[in-house]
């Protein structure tokens, strides 16, 4: 874009939405077993605990959060405190290191990935904690259904009863819902790109604001509707994988 070149816009939404499935993924390792836990847990101040400490790093804007944390790791780690990224590794994708040849690709890969660590991390906090709100709740109406008392019953084990008739009725409910909050995740990893320096759609579009590119500008918001899209798509897709009988009634 600054020297005139054409702009790979494939390759472009393909980080951004790659950066964006990857945070998606943390967030789902990390929030579903504490939205389990919080749901089924009687442990009134861990709890308590826990929903402060995450509604704190939900209120935190993600600037500051980067900002602190680069400067508290910026000793130890390989991205110093001026955000001077090798473009070599900022401009890079994970796909693009898997269908290639090269015979030290998955050094490059794994370079990628610490590269790719803390930018996972931080944008995965919001996904988090969204993510166990939605599932603790979910989880905690679904355990007072009365198909999980008569389970409860029937059943003698509790990983049983947890495994066949709770999760599979509460957990496909809550994925869905987790694509509703995409715009804000989108937003995110576009801010996230431009503090990283990674390409990506946040600093395409940052570019073209300050060249005064409008068109590339239009072609950026087309872009983003594009990426919340396929995430939404995606979402129930997985919603209907894990549980196709997720739209029928509940069941014993």
């Amino acid at each position: 874009m600054l020297t005139g070149e054409t702009v790979p816009f494939l390759h472009t939404l393909l980080a951004t939405f790659e950066l964006c499935i990857l945070a998606l993924f943390v967030a789902l390792l990390i929030g579903l077993p504490l939205g389990i836990f919080l749901g089924l847990s009687n442990i009134h101040w861990l709890n308590n605990i826990i929903r402060l400490g995450s509604l704190s790093l939900y209120s935190c804007p993600i600037v500051m959060v980067v900002i602190i944390v680069m400067y508290w790791l910026s000793p130890t780690w390989s991205i110093s405190m001026n955000f001077n990224v090798s473009p070599s590794v900022a401009g890079t994708s994970l796909l693009d290191l898997l269908i290639s040849s090269k015979t030290d690709k998955w050094h490059m890969i794994l370079g990628q990935l610490h590269y790719l660590f803390l930018p996972i991390i931080i944008l995965a906090i919001q996904p988090s904690i969204m993510t166990i709100q939605l599932v603790s709740q979910n989880v905690r109406n679904t355990s007072r259904q009365n198909f999980i008392k008569m389970a409860i019953i029937r059943e003698r084990s509790p990983f049983k009863i947890l495994r066949r008739h709770l999760l599979p009725n509460s957990i496909p409910a809550t994925i869905p819902q987790l694509t509703y909050n995409t715009t804000t995740l989108l937003f995110s990893t576009m801010v996230i790109e431009i503090l990283f320096n990674r390409v990506g759609l946040g600093q395409w579009g940052m570019l073209a604001y300050h060249h005064h590119n409008y068109f590339v500008i239009s072609i950026a918001i087309l872009a983003c509707g594009t990426v919340i899209s396929l995430l939404t798509l995606l979402g129930e897709i997985s919603a209907v994988v894990i549980y196709p009988l997720r739209h029928k009634e509940h069941y014993v």
